[in-house]
């Protein structure tokens, strides 16, 4: 097994200091529809537990790579990152998409993870996962 498959195993709760996942955006958390069904987020995230700092990036949006970094929060019991960017254009899967603001949520206690992406110039539709409304960091 390489070093780096082992790094992103996880031990019942145990936070990693690396990982890259999947996300599936199912939850329709604010808006009238989807703008990507099902959206298939991969996120990355690098975390240094001895001086609490780190990033985290949204990697790609159904196979379509956005290479977005995600900035720490600073919530008590959580690895918390999200954007910091100006509303951007992106293609995914042939659509036109903006993206407004990320948010990637990882609770230290259980190793639970969630996020969202809030979509279009005024951010009027937000998909998330469907454990997102749980999560400490919000939009």
């Amino acid at each position: 097994m390489s070093e780096q498959k082992l790094q992103n195993e996880v031990v019942a709760g145990e936070v990693p200091s690396q990982a890259t996942f999947s996300l599936v955006l199912s939850h329709l958390y604010k808006g009238d529809k989807p703008v990507i069904a099902n959206a298939n987020c991969v996120f990355s995230y690098s975390w240094n537990f001895d001086t609490n700092m780190g990033l985290a990036q949204l990697v790609s949006i159904d196979n379509c790579d956005v290479n977005i970094t995600l900035h720490p929060l600073g919530i008590q019991g959580y690895l918390d990152f999200m954007s910091d960017m100006a509303p951007t254009s992106v293609v995914i899967n042939g659509q036109r998409v903006v993206l407004n603001r990320i948010i990637l949520n990882i609770q230290l206690a259980t190793n639970k993870r969630s996020g969202g992406i809030m979509f279009n110039e005024n951010g009027d539709i937000i998909q998330t996962t469907d454990n997102f409304v749980n999560a400490k960091a919000s939009f």
